[in-house]
C-alpha cells in the first residue's frame, strides 16, 4: 500500500503584492507577488489564506513550492501574514495602492524619492516633514496624517485578529464601526467581544465567540449565552421567520454549542438556558409570550405555544396589526366621491373597455373600501386592471400615489399607469422621522395608494407603509402570491390574504400575449402546476448541461457572446438569476466569471479590492441594505447601478442608479454593494429583465430548488427564458413545492389585538405580552 507523503509547507516566502491574476470564492486565489530577499523574483502564489489580499500589501507567507503543468514554477500558501513593507520598491508599493488615503501612484514615488527607506518611519513620527514635498499642502498634510492613524489602528486589530483566522475585511469593518464613538476597537475586541454580534454588521456569532474564546471569556459566561441565543433568533429572521418557538430556540441554542467538553452540558441545561433568555426580556432585547395559535415549525401544530421574538419585529408585527386594524375601521373617502358604478359601466376607450368580472371587482372593491388586496400571475391582467383603476381614479379628480418596492419596479410602474411611481421607501419617512426628501405631502393629500409588488413587502417595510397612510385614504396591495416571499422577515401578502375582513379578488383568467412572451407566460403557469416548461424556439429555451462544473462556463459564452449575436441583445439586457450564492455556477462564482468576460481589468479602469472582490469602474451593482442617508434621497436594498467614478486617493466610489440618482460610497462601506451581472432570484424581485438565464444543478440543493423560486425566476423576464443545467435539478425544482411556513404572529395579532396602540415593553410579570 503506497502512502502519499504530504507536501512540505514550511517554506516561507516575503514579499509585495503586485497584482491579483484570479480572485477565488471558497477556492484559490491567485496573484504575483515580488520578492525583496536575495534580489528582486516575481513569483506566482495561490491559496485560499490569500482571500482578501490587496495590491501593494507586503506578506510573510508559509507553504510549499509545486510544479504547474501549464504555469510552472508556483507557491502554495497555507498560512499568510501581513507585514510592514521594507525596501524603497515596496514602500512605493504600498503607498501607490490606495491602501493610504490621499496618496496616489504619482504622490507615492514623489514621497519615496525624497525620504527612501525612512518614509513610513517619516510619515508615522515627524509627518510635517510631508510639506517639503511637492503637491502636498496642509489640508492634504491633514488627510494623510489621519489616514495614515487610521490604518495603524486598522493594523493593530488585524496584528491581534488574524492569529485567530479573522478576515483583513472584518478587521476594517470593526475599526469603521466604532471610528466615530468614544469606544476604543481593540478594547471591546477584548473585554467585550460578543459585543461586535450586534454592532458590526458581518461579524456574527462564530467570529465573536472565536475571538471571545480566545481572550479569555469562560465558556459558561452569561454573554456568550445570551449572544447565541439572538444568533439564532437572528439567524432565523434570515430564513423569513419573525420568532421561533421557544423550545425550538433552546434546542438550535443547544446544537450550536454543544461541543466535547462534559462542562458545556452543564450549562446547555434548560434552566439555565431559559435564564438567559429571561435576562434578554428584562433588558429589552427580546419578548417573550404565549400564543393561542397554531405555530408552524416543522412539527406537528401545536395550540398556545411559548415563543420569543426579538424586540424589533415584536414592535413591527403588533404595530402593523394596530394600523391594520385602523384602517379597515376608517371611512373610506373615495366611496362618497362618485357614483363608481356607473363610471365603471361607461369605460368606452380602448385602454380601459373590456374589463373582466374579476378585473371590474377589483376596481371596484379599491374605490370602496379603505384596505384591499390584488392578486394573480403573469398574463392575468394585473397591468391593464392598474390602468383602468387610475384613469377611473383621476377622471374624478382622485389624487392617486403609485408606489412599488425598487426603482426599476417603479418605473416600469409608472409606464402601466402614465403617471409618475416612486418606491415604497420614498413614498413614506426614514425611520427616523428625519426625512431627506419631502414626499410627505404626497401621503396627506392622496386619496388611494396603490402598491405594486407587495409580495416583497417584509414586516418591517410594510408596518412603515401602513403608519404613514392617514384615515380615509384607501390603499390597495397588488402582488402574486405565488412568487418567493419577501427577503426579510415576515410573510406580510399572504397573512393578510388569511384575514377574511380584508377584501381581495385573485385574477384568474390567462390572456393571450400579443407581445411574444406568450412561452413565457404559459410555461409560468406550467410550473404553477407542478409541470416541467416546455421548449419554445422564440423564448422559452431549455439547455441540458449534465455536468454541473461546465454550466457556469455555458452560462458566461450565452452572457457575452451567444445570446447577443442570435438575439440581437446586449450583455446588459441578459440577467443571470441563480437559486443560490454558493457553490459552482451561484450568484458569488458567476459575477467573478462574468466580470472577468464583461469589465476586465484594464489600465484605465480604476478600481478597489474588497473583500475578495474588485470593484471596478464600469462594473453592475446592487444595493443591499436599506441606507436612507445615502445620496440626496436616499440609497435602498434592491437599487441597481453602474459605478461610474473610482476615486483611490479619496478611498471612494461613486454609483449611478437606474433611477439617474447618484452615490458615494467611501471603500469601507462596499459591504453595501455586491455585483450585480449575477443575483439570486430572490434579489430579482420586482424587477423585470429582457432576457433571463436560470442555471439550475443539483448541487444547489433542495432548500433552494423549489417551485416558487423557478417560478418567481421565469416571470422576472420580458423577452425570453433560458433554463439551464441538470435536467433532474430542474425535475426536482418543479416538483418541490414543500416550502417551508414562515412563523409569523400577524393574522393572530390582527384578529385578537387591543385597540390601544402598540409598543414593545418586552414581557409582563404573568407572562402575558403587555400592550402599552
Amino acid at each position: 500500500m503506497t502512502h502519499q507523503v504530504p507536501p512540505k509547507t514550511d517554506d516561507l516566502v516575503e514579499g509585495v503584492v503586485d497584482h491579483l491574476l484570479h480572485i477565488g470564492y471558497d477556492e484559490n486565489t491567485v496573484l504575483r507577488l515580488t520578492t525583496m530577499a536575495d534580489g528582486e523574483e516575481s513569483v506566482t502564489a495561490l491559496g485560499k489564506a490569500l482571500f482578501g489580499v490587496r495590491p501593494g500589501e507586503n506578506l510573510r507567507l508559509r507553504g510549499s513550492w509545486f510544479q504547474h503543468p501549464r504555469h510552472g514554477r508556483q507557491f502554495r500558501v497555507e498560512q499568510c501574514e501581513r507585514t510592514m513593507p521594507a525596501g524603497e520598491r515596496a514602500i512605493r508599493l504600498y503607498l501607490a495602492s490606495g491602501l493610504i488615503r490621499g496618496i496616489g501612484p504619482a504622490l507615492a514615488s514623489a514621497i519615496v524619492d525624497m525620504f527612501g527607506e525612512q518614509t513610513l518611519k517619516v510619515i508615522d513620527s515627524e509627518p510635517t516633514r510631508l510639506l517639503d514635498v511637492h503637491n502636498i499642502g496642509t489640508v492634504r498634510l491633514e488627510r494623510i496624517t489621519a489616514a495614515w492613524q487610521e490604518q495603524k489602528a486598522i493594523a493593530e486589530i488585524m496584528l491581534f485578529l488574524q492569529s485567530l483566522g479573522i478576515t483583513p475585511r472584518l478587521a476594517v469593518q470593526i475599526h469603521t464601526t466604532y471610528a466615530d464613538t468614544e469606544d476604543d476597537p481593540v478594547d471591546i475586541v477584548r473585554r467585550a467581544p460578543y459585543r461586535l454580534c450586534r454592532d458590526v454588521h458581518g461579524v456574527g456569532f462564530h467570529n465573536a465567540d472565536r475571538i471571545a474564546l480566545a481572550v479569555g471569556v469562560p465558556k459558561h459566561s452569561d454573554e456568550r449565552l445570551q449572544a447565541a441565543l439572538l444568533h439564532e433568533l437572528d439567524q432565523a429572521g434570515g430564513q423569513g421567520h419573525c420568532h421561533l418557538p421557544t423550545r425550538v430556540l433552546l434546542a438550535r441554542t443547544r446544537q450550536l454549542l454543544s461541543d466535547d467538553d462534559p462542562a458545556t452540558a452543564e450549562i446547555l441545561d434548560d434552566v439555565i438556558l431559559r435564564g438567559a433568555l429571561e435576562v434578554l426580556c428584562e433588558q429589552g432585547e427580546v419578548v417573550a409570550e404565549t400564543l393561542p395559535q397554531p405555530v408552524m415549525d416543522g412539527t406537528d401544530a401545536v395550540a398556545d405555544t411559548e415563543i420569543a421574538q426579538l424586540a424589533r419585529w415584536h414592535r413591527d408585527e403588533t404595530q402593523l396589526a394596530w394600523h391594520v386594524r385602523r384602517l379597515l375601521a376608517s371611512q373610506p373617502a373615495l366611496a362618497e366621491l362618485a357614483p363608481w358604478d356607473e363610471r365603471l359601466a361607461a369605460l368606452s376607450t380602448p385602454e380601459t373597455a373590456g374589463l373582466t368580472s374579476e378585473q371590474y371587482r377589483a376596481v371596484h372593491i379599491a374605490l370602496t373600501h379603505p384596505l384591499s388586496v390584488l392578486t394573480g400571475g403573469p398574463g392575468c391582467g394585473k397591468t391593464h386592471t392598474l390602468r383602468t383603476l387610475t384613469e377611473v381614479a383621476d377622471e374624478a379628480d382622485a389624487v392617486v400615489a403609485l408606489a412599488v418596492p425598487t426603482g426599476k419596479a417603479a418605473k416600469r410602474l409608472e409606464e402601466t399607469c402614465g403617471q409618475a411611481a416612486m418606491t415604497v421607501h420614498r413614498l413614506i419617512r426614514p425611520p427616523d422621522g428625519d426625512s431627506l426628501f419631502d414626499h410627505a405631502s404626497v401621503l396627506e393629500t392622496a386619496d388611494l395608494v396603490v402598491v405594486d409588488e407587495a409580495s416583497m413587502l417584509d414586516l418591517a417595510l410594510t408596518r412603515r407603509l401602513f403608519a404613514a397612510v392617514r384615515n380615509g385614504c384607501h390603499l390597495l396591495l397588488v402582488g402574486d402570491i405565488d412568487q418567493l416571499p419577501s427577503v426579510g422577515p415576515g410573510r406580510v401578502l399572504g397573512d393578510l390574504l388569511d384575514i377574511e375582513d380584508i377584501p381581495r379578488t385573485r385574477l384568474t383568467k390567462v390572456f393571450r400575449q400579443d407581445d411574444g412572451s406568450s412561452a413565457i407566460v404559459t410555461n409560468a403557469h406550467r410550473i404553477l402546476r407542478g409541470e416541467l416548461p416546455h421548449g419554445d424556439a422564440r423564448a422559452f429555451w431549455n439547455r441540458a448541461v449534465p455536468v454541473a462544473e461546465d454550466v457556469a462556463q455555458r452560462v458566461v459564452d450565452l452572457v457575452c457572446d451567444l445570446m447577443p449575436s442570435h438575439l440581437e441583445a446586449r450583455p446588459e439586457d441578459v440577467q443571470v438569476l441563480c437559486p443560490g450564492k454558493k457553490n459552482i455556477a451561484g450568484m458569488t462564482d458567476l459575477n467573478l466569471r462574468l466580470q472577468e468576460r464583461l469589465n476586465p481589468p484594464a489600465p484605465d479602469k480604476p478600481q478597489h479590492y474588497h473583500g475578495g472582490a474588485a470593484f471596478r469602474l464600469g462594473d453592475r451593482v446592487q444595493q443591499i441594505r436599506n441606507k436612507p442617508q445615502r445620496g440626496e434621497s436616499g440609497v435602498f436594498n434592491g437599487s441597481s447601478g453602474t459605478i461610474t467614478a473610482v476615486d483611490v486617493e479619496a478611498h471612494q466610489l461613486t454609483v449611478t442608479f437606474t433611477d439617474g440618482e447618484t452615490a458615494t460610497y467611501p471603500f469601507a462601506d462596499l459591504d453595501e454593494l455586491v455585483h450585480a451581472y449575477a443575483l439570486t432570484v430572490h434579489r430579482s424581485q420586482g424587477s423585470e429583465y429582457p432576457y433571463v438565464i436560470v442555471p439550475v444543478t443539483s448541487a444547489t440543493g433542495m432548500m433552494l430548488l423549489q417551485r416558487n423560486l423557478l417560478y418567481t425566476a421565469v416571470t422576472r423576464a420580458s423577452r425570453g427564458v433560458m433554463l439551464i443545467g441538470q435536467s433532474e435539478a430542474v425535475v426536482q425544482a418543479v416538483a418541490n413545492n414543500r416550502t417551508q411556513r414562515r412563523n409569523t404572529a400577524l393574522p393572530h395579532r390582527i384578529t385578537c389585538g387591543t385597540t390601544a396602540v402598540p409598543t414593545s415593553r418586552g414581557q409582563s410579570p404573568t407572562g402575558q405580552l403587555t400592550l402599552g
